[in-house]
């Protein structure tokens, strides 16, 4: 996932990239990485604008099911090689004098461990695990009484009580 910095002019050039899943040292990708990417120089900076697609093999935090989640995560790096040049944007990379391409891969990386969610869940509906039988409540019932109180709530049970037959 580099690209000549002399291959790129005013004009904006595509660039398509794949990598193997296990260039990036992240375990949940399930399939190849691809880089649709756009890059174009103005005024001593160069622009880098893509869409990262690729595939999760996700466990279901709820459920515990595996599931496939697609990716198509957006990308921008700015490359300069002006020191003066202000840092003002978050992705903007400094370039040294004897660089002759930018890699892009880090980048990738980073989009993508960014794209993987903090909860994962097969689906917004999922019902999860009975945490009494331990039941996959997405594929079958379970027979559990769920109306069991925990006994160590009850003393506050009985204030609840004591105070709703004192307001009426």
């Amino acid at each position: 996932m580099k690209i000549l910095i002399s291959h790129i002019s005013d004009d904006i050039r595509f660039f398509d990239f794949t990598s193997e899943k296990d260039d990036f040292d992240i375990p949940e990708l399930a399939d190849d990485v691809r880089l649709h990417v756009s890059a174009f120089r103005s005024s001593g900076t160069i622009h880098c604008k893509g869409i990262v697609y690729t595939a999760f093999h996700l466990q279901c935090d709820r459920c515990l099911d595996s599931y496939r989640m697609d990716i198509e995560e957006s990308l921008e790096v700015l490359f300069t090689a002006d020191p003066e040049a202000e840092m003002t944007e978050e992705q903007l990379v400094l370039l040294g004098s004897h660089d002759v391409e930018i890699d892009l891969k880090p980048f990738v990386r980073e989009t993508l461990l960014l794209g993987l969610p903090f909860k994962k869940l097969c689906s917004t509906a999922c019902k999860g695990l009975c945490v009494r039988c331990g039941a996959n409540l997405n594929h079958e019932s379970c027979s559990c009484k769920h109306d069991e109180r925990d006994p160590r709530w009850e003393k506050l049970n009985e204030l609840k009580k004591t105070l709703e037959s004192a307001e009426e």
